[in-house]
């Protein structure tokens, strides 16, 4: 049988899945049908899941209107998670218009310089103001039904050649600084998913990098 009753165990309707899905058809999900799309599997009932940019407000796919919200800095002056979470739902309802399940947003990199071009959609070079203005707007997001897509993961903080770029920083300072606005969401808020950084973290790209995904991210934080 395929798991279509939501009141199954979420847990249960996955293992199935992993079950019956063909190796290509496994493959096939590690890759996206577009930029902002996954494949989708209809055999099974796996529908294609449509992602859009999200830290100012939902990025149309098709490039039609929507409401730009303040942006990250400026929503964490608010020192308020409350407002927080109702702009996250805000953003979420209008994503859901657009035929968005994913927002790859909030951006939740620690301001370290003020030469970054992404400093004004993340919230602070606090990690406990971000940590908690990022809880409120995910819990926002989320209530609405839209999975959020919590980024940069981890120590992303330029934008030139950040494909390459090599964050060199010690364990003490990624738990002290870097990390914690990640792990207090993780832990808090659930979000739906969380997006690799472009750059590499002491020498192995985040998107490769085992201690960040499987030692930190899986195994520590669950």
């Amino acid at each position: 049988m395929i798991y279509r009753d939501s009141s199954a165990p979420r847990e249960d309707r996955i293992d199935d899945l992993m079950m019956r899905l063909t190796l290509d058809e496994k493959v096939m999900l590690l890759a996206g049908a577009g930029t902002m799309t996954t494949n989708a599997v209809p055999r099974l009932g796996i529908p294609e899941v449509r992602m859009a940019d999200g830290p100012t407000g939902v990025r149309s796919p098709e490039g039609n209107p929507a409401t730009v919200v303040p942006v990250g800095m400026a929503l964490a002056a608010t020192w308020n998670p409350e407002i927080a979470r109702a702009v996250g739902g805000t953003v979420a309802e209008e994503a859901r218009g657009y035929g968005v399940s994913v927002l790859l947003a909030p951006t939740i990199n620690i301001v370290r310089t003020p030469r970054w071009g992404r400093n004004f959609e993340t919230y602070s070079e606090d990690p406990l103001l971000t940590s908690r203005i990022a809880v409120g707007y995910i819990q926002g997001v989320q209530q609405e039904g839209i999975g959020a897509s919590v980024k940069h993961f981890a120590a992303n903080n330029q934008e030139t050649h950040r494909f390459v770029t090599d964050s060199r920083v010690s364990e003490r300072v990624l738990r002290e600084i870097y990390l914690p606005a990640f792990e207090s969401v993780v832990k808090e808020a659930d979000p739906w998913s969380v997006m690799a950084s472009y750059n590499k973290v002491n020498g192995t790209h985040a998107s490769e990098n085992r201690w960040l995904l499987t030692d930190l991210l899986k195994t520590e934080w669950n």
